[in-house]
């Protein structure tokens, strides 16, 4: 039997396995805190985008290349050896399926996770780190969690009832720019960490806004500075709503 005790930490993925399919390679990153999580996954094969400044000047490709990145956010139950993730916050929107898996560990205490509506298996190593906060947010239209152990964040924001991002990547798939493609990239999934009151994004959905300031602490509130499709920057504050732990 798996307890809610077992999952606590920053998980690294080693590796997926699928018939006919493997991936060694995409950064994946799982925090958990108490019931609740975010999580990031992003390809290590990204265009170059060092000619462009925002979004909007890439071509079809190249979006359609940052959009094979992932991001979700929420809380898990569990149930003898599975977990379902609920996702709240989902960076493609409304989920096709229940993201359900069976947990077991290896002797090296390495989680291996295998689908349960999914043909898959994966492999996580664990990152300890001292210290540990949820937060939820929520705010003009937007709702997220911020999870944090020690020094290091996994960021999950985007628009709540988003819808699914399918149709939207399909047309980039055959070359065209939709109507509606900034919604795709509207919110964030990130991994970063603190210097002082400001998290600095490491790894995140939207490649602009790595290496730079995404959240600023202040007393009892957060602030996201907010990069759109357009490169446009705004910040939105959300109060801070702390989760049991």
């Amino acid at each position: 039997m798996i307890t809610l005790d077992d999952l606590q930490g920053h998980w690294v993925r080693d590796w997926i396995k699928a018939p006919g399919f493997e991936d060694h390679s995409t950064r994946v990153h799982w925090m958990q805190v108490g019931h609740h999580y975010a999580d990031v996954r992003v390809p290590a094969d990204r265009p170059d985008i060092s000619e462009a400044r925002a979004l909007c000047e890439l071509a079809a490709t190249d979006l359609h290349s940052l959009a094979e990145a992932e991001g979700f956010a929420g809380h898990v139950t569990l149930k003898d050896r599975t977990c379902t993730w609920h996702r709240e916050i989902n960076w493609h929107g409304t989920p096709q399926s229940q993201d359900v898996g069976t947990i077991s560990f290896d002797q090296q205490g390495r989680m291996i996770e295998e689908g349960v509506h999914a043909d898959y298996t994966e492999l996580w190593d664990q990152h300890a780190g001292d210290g540990a906060e949820a937060l939820k947010l929520s705010n003009d239209g937007y709702a997220g969690y911020l999870i944090t152990r020690g020094q290091i964040f996994v960021l999950g924001i985007g628009v709540t009832a988003k819808p699914a991002s399918g149709p939207l990547i399909s047309a980039l798939g055959a070359g065209g720019i939709p109507d509606g493609i900034a919604d795709l990239f509207d919110g964030l999934h990130a991994i970063g960490h603190w210097s002082g009151a400001d998290g600095i994004a490491t790894l995140a959905t939207d490649p602009f806004v790595e290496q730079s300031v995404v959240l600023h602490r202040r007393g009892e509130t957060i602030g996201w500075t907010r990069t759109d499709f357009w490169g446009n920057v705004s910040e939105l504050t959300f109060g801070l709503q702390s989760i049991p732990t």
